[in-house]
């Protein structure tokens, strides 16, 4: 028949028998029976020139006389059922980035998926970028190829070495550097913890005094109206007291350590911009600065202990909690942990409101029930 022309009726009566025939097709070892007719109803697809092509398509077994497609099954279920009824309609069972490769496949498109599964569908795109996310800022991926630009042993080396110091799985030495710098953060924290303990603290020949305040600046004991004199804080913690010499020198190795290690990383590394602007290194880096200006404060003045700089450059040292956040590059619980909070953000923040409100109408309630004790709502909070 040419082009143009019209067609007669042996020919429609012929194709009409090609689309009522029957057709079973064996997809991942489910068998799916349907009509020639039903396939061809999307044009453009893998399906519809099945339909076209019948016998002649390269899935057909003559022995079984059914069509093999080595595809998942259950994503087929949603597949022949749009081609059925016209509706899209995604297994919540499957994972995301599984049905999009089976739609590409098929010769479908993400626009054909009804309203009421695309937020379940779109869902995986947002939690693929939040994983991506969370490898580059806190596990930094080691890809050999950031150094063959130019060849050498030089670069050869410091790839070896910059997948020793990233990749706890690259050498069994690897690992114990790993355990070995888990170690330091954990001694750190905990120096900077105990530190802070009357029994690891020990005089520095000052003698603290008490502060003579005026009448109606007393403050009253909790168990009684009687004033009593204070201390005020920073002279109770850092005035006439200091860290005992062992917790001092014990927090120095770990300094030494972070030093050698932060330097270290960001010589072998492939990119410095990228290498300062990821979050971790940002971290290291604003632990180490404000030590390193309180040792040059009291290299300076030794007497300036108890000046505002000073303590302010010790405030500033509860950073260094911060680095437990470096765990999370060799335990995958606490990434799983920080990628939950992440996706349920959300979630999290109706939760809040929610119980704010409560806290609102509770302060209220007691604000006007008990006026007596509480002259403000917001002292009903409390």
């Amino acid at each position: 028949m040419k082009a143009g022309s019209v067609p007669s009726p042996v020919d429609m009566n012929v194709n009409r028998k090609r689309l009522d025939c029957h057709i079973t097709l064996n997809v991942g070892g489910t068998r799916h029976e349907t009509m020639a007719s039903t396939l061809a109803r999307i044009p453009g697809t893998r399906l519809a020139l099945l339909a076209h092509l019948l016998e002649a398509d390269e899935t057909y077994d003559p022995v079984s006389k059914e069509y093999f497609f080595d595809r998942n099954a259950v994503a087929f279920n949603s597949v022949i059922h749009f081609y059925r009824s016209d509706e899209l309609h995604i297994d919540q069972n499957i994972c995301g980035n599984i049905f999009q490769s089976e739609l590409e496949n098929w010769g479908l498109k993400e626009s054909d998926i009804e309203p009421c599964c695309w937020g379940t569908y779109s869902k995986y795109k947002d939690h693929k970028d939040t994983l991506t996310a969370l490898d580059d800022n806190f596990v930094g991926p080691v890809q050999e190829d950031d150094w063959v630009k130019e060849k050498s042993k030089w670069n050869a080396f410091k790839f070896k070495m910059w997948r020793f110091l990233e990749d706890p799985t690259s050498s069994r030495f690897a690992k114990v550097y790993a355990i070995l710098s888990m170690s330091f953060i954990l001694i750190s924290i905990g120096t900077f913890v105990m530190e802070t303990h009357e029994l690891f603290r020990v005089s520095d020949g000052i003698v603290n005094k008490t502060i003579d305040l005026p009448e109606d600046e007393m403050i009253a004991c909790c168990n009684c109206n009687k004033p009593r004199k204070v201390y005020p804080a920073f002279h109770m913690l850092y005035d006439g007291m200091k860290p005992h010499p062992a917790i001092e020198y014990i927090d120095y190795v770990c300094i030494t350590f972070f030093t050698i290690e932060f330097f270290s990383r960001l010589f072998f590394c492939p990119n410095k911009l990228e290498f300062i602007k990821s979050a971790l290194n940002l971290i290291d880096l604003l632990c180490l600065t404000p030590i390193y200006i309180s040792i040059i404060v009291k290299a300076v003045d030794p007497t300036s202990s108890t000046s505002s700089l000073v303590k302010i450059i010790l405030i500033l040292r509860v950073i260094r909690v911060l680095r437990i956040f470096k765990l999370m590059k060799h335990y995958t619980a606490f990434k799983i942990l920080v990628y939950t909070i992440k996706v349920s953000t959300k979630e999290l923040l109706l939760m809040v409101i929610f119980l704010f409100t409560g806290v609102l109408i509770f302060a209220c309630l007691i604000y006007y029930c008990e006026n007596a004790n509480f002259n403000s709502i917001p002292l009903g909070k409390q």
